[in-house]
Parts: structure tokens; sequence; C-alpha cells
């Protein structure tokens, strides 16, 4: 059951005067340690003897989200009081990020964290207690209420940016701590280290949803509507771009392996006659063709031959195709041997003459002695594989955009 919020506070615990600026400063929870002036910003440290300075800070941004000091709500059929307000900053050697996190009092005298950030959106964290040894610096899972054990997600420095209300802890602007994220059995845990303590919670996911209908806000409820639809939108978008992209990858596999076989041949170079012609015809002009060429005859151990391809125009215009070396190495390594050898090669061409042409094989720099055999194939009316490569890499790129603005909308 979720009831409407309000913004009626409850009974101050308290009524302190700020000691820099002299305002005043209401105290709602027993537990609190630090208190920021509403008036100065200033960070007044609550101790058994008094209240003293702990800092001066500046006023905070607009939440990411409308949750205000002061709010009342009931979630999870708990009633809430937004207490404080904290916005940290963490960082990494590539990136710099924040989140913020809001302190709640229930009704049953609990004290609870509300962290929402981009990435895992909105978490109801609750403190726990490790009844475990564990090392924050090193242990790469964390021992859970449960009896289980958690997997380590990321360690990372932070600092506090700045806060507002009340805290349950002593805090100024600047403080720096390390945190230790961590998640498993649907649960997200966090834990935050400073020199003066350290502090473990578990919490559960919330959608932004759940959040807004328990605040009672139809405008951000309409907003995380039309984000929702449009979130579904846009991966309805991607699957279909990554649809298309596989299937523009099957044409392009399916392509590569076109064309008419136009001939076949045989040829023996050798130093003394290293260029062998093949006459071919080619009845339509600028349609992509296919030379390969595979070595049938074996070659010596840690030897290698270089044979070139070429076409003759009609008009006798020679238009190189391409030059593969075929070699055969073998050798020991860490005591054993092993062989390795290439002996085929093809390369596509576009010949942009109909008519009589020529292949010309001709054998180039060689460490053999004696001839070699080249089976020669050329084929014809050849569809380039690369258009449907390229328009797969495309569409697939589109469907990640889609895909990845989809994902950064359903927080």
């Amino acid at each position: 059951m979720i009831q409407s919020p309000s913004l009626q506070t409850p009974p101050v615990l308290k009524q302190l005067t700020c000691p820099s600026c002299g305002g005043s400063l209401p105290q709602y929870s027993p537990g609190a340690q630090t208190l920021i002036c509403p008036r100065c910003n200033t960070y007044v440290k609550v101790e058994a003897e008094g209240l003293g300075i702990a800092g001066k800070g500046s006023k905070l941004p607009p939440p990411p989200a409308p949750v205000k000091l002061g709010q009342r709500f009931t979630l999870e059929g708990t009633g809430y009081f937004v207490l404080g307000r904290v916005l940290y900053e963490g960082w990494d050697d590539e990136d710099r990020w924040q989140w913020t996190e809001w302190l709640l009092g229930s009704n049953d005298g609990r004290l609870i964290w509300l962290s929402y950030d981009k990435e895992d959106g909105f978490v109801l964290f609750r403190k726990m207690r490790i009844r475990e040894a564990f090392n924050p610096s090193s242990d790469r899972t964390i021992p859970t209420s449960d009896g289980k054990r958690a997997h380590v997600r990321e360690r990372y420095p932070a600092k506090i940016i700045g806060a507002e209300g009340e805290l349950t802890f002593r805090a100024s602007a600047g403080d720096k701590l390390n945190m230790i994220e961590g998640a498993g059995f649907g649960k997200q845990y966090s834990i935050q280290q400073t020199l003066a303590e350290l502090e473990v919670y578990e919490g559960n996911t919330l959608s932004s949803a759940m959040v807004a209908e328990a605040l009672n806000d139809p405008t951000w409820a309409a907003q995380i509507k039309r984000s929702t639809n449009t979130k579904a939108v846009y991966q309805l978008v991607g699957v279909v771009a990554f649809v298309f992209a596989v299937i523009g990858g099957v044409l392009g596999v399916a392509a590569s392996r076109t064309g008419d076989l136009a001939l076949t041949q045989q040829l023996t170079l050798s130093t003394s006659a290293p260029t062998g012609i093949i006459p071919i015809n080619f009845e339509v002009g600028d349609r992509p063709a296919v030379v390969r060429l595979r070595l049938n005859s074996g070659i010596p151990i840690n030897t290698f031959v270089e044979v070139e391809a070429s076409v003759i125009s009609p008009d006798d215009t020679e238009t190189f195709i391409f030059e593969k070396e075929f070699w055969y190495e073998t050798g020991i390594d860490e005591g054993e041997r092993w062989t390795e050898s290439d002996t085929f090669g093809e390369e596509v061409f576009v010949p942009h003459q109909t008519g009589e042409h020529e292949i010309e094989i001709a054998l180039g720099e060689s460490s053999v002695t004696g001839n070699i055999l080249v089976q020669v194939e050329v084929l014809r009316n050849h569809i380039l594989p690369s258009y449907f490569l390229i328009y797969g890499v495309v569409v697939g790129i589109i469907g990640c955009c889609f895909l990845a603005m989809g994902w950064q909308r359903q927080k």
C-alpha cells in the first residue's frame, strides 16, 4: 500500500542554534552526528559537550529526483521521513561520476538510506553487521546477513561534495572515503570506509516508478512513463537493427562464395619460364571477378615463392591484381616440432571492358629452384561481400546506440 507524501515534519527532538550564524538548527533524530545549517551551510558536529563547527560548504544543486527534506511517504508498507541528503563523487583512472543518498527515518525508528545513481537507479539500503572477518582492501567477497557471500564488483575512492539536513556520521564537504560495491542473490551491497569507521549496507533495488508512486508526484510519474515508452521504442529499434545486421552478415558470407567458374587451369612456372598467360572472355563489363591461386606442387622446407597475378584488357592495358607469397616453414619450439604453410590466395578485380582478356601469372622473388605448379581459377559475376558487411556493421552500430539509449532510460 502506497500513501500520499506529506511535507509535515515530525516533532523536533532538539531545537539548536548554529554556532556559526546563530540560525535555527533543528535536530530530529537522536542518532544525528552532523547537522548542516540551512542558512549558512555550516557543518555542525553534535557532541556530548555541545556543538562544534566541522567545516563549511555551499548550497547543493537540485537533486536528481524530487525527494525533498522533510517529506513523508510510505514505501513497501513502511512510513519514512526524509532527514538529510548527501552528494558524493567517485572516480577512477578513466572517469568521474556522482550519486545521491537520502537519509530516511522510518516509523519504527530505523535509519536507512535511499541511494540513486544513473547506473543502478534507486537502491534502499539498510545497515548490516558483518559477523565474519572482512578485509575491505583485498577481499573479493562480502559476508552477507544470511550467511552467504556477495561478489565485490569494484573499489574506488570518493568524496563528499556536499550535504543538507542531518547525517548519522561525522562529515564535512570534501571528506574522502573508500567505496566497495558488491552484488549477489538479488541484493546490492555498499561499504563506506573512512579513517574513523567502516559501515556496511545491504539494499534492494527500487524502480523509479515505484519511488514516484510513493511520493505521489504526478509530473515525475508522467515523465517516467514517457521515458519507459521511449525506452521500449529504442530497444525495439535496437533489436530490429541487430536482426538486419545479422542478415547483412549472412548475406556477406553468402556473397563471398558467389561467382561463375569461368576457367580452371594449371600452370608450370620456373626461373626459365617465369610467366604464364591464360585467355578469358568477359561478356559483361564492370562486374567483379575473382582470381584464385593454389600451389599444387610441394616446395622445400623453409622456402618461399612469390606469384603475381595481372589482367591485360583488350586495349593492352595491364592491371596488377595481387601478389601472393607461398611458403613452407618448420622448426622446433620448446622441444616440439611445428610446421606451417600457406598455399592459397585469392583477390577480387573488376574488368571494366568486355571481350577477350588475358590473365598473366608471373613468378616473382623465390628461394625455390625448379618448377612449381600453380592452379589458377577465375570466377565471373562475383557479388562483393563488402557492401553487405559494411551494411551489417553500420546497422549493428545503430542497434547498439539505440539499445544503449534504451538501457540508460530504464533507471
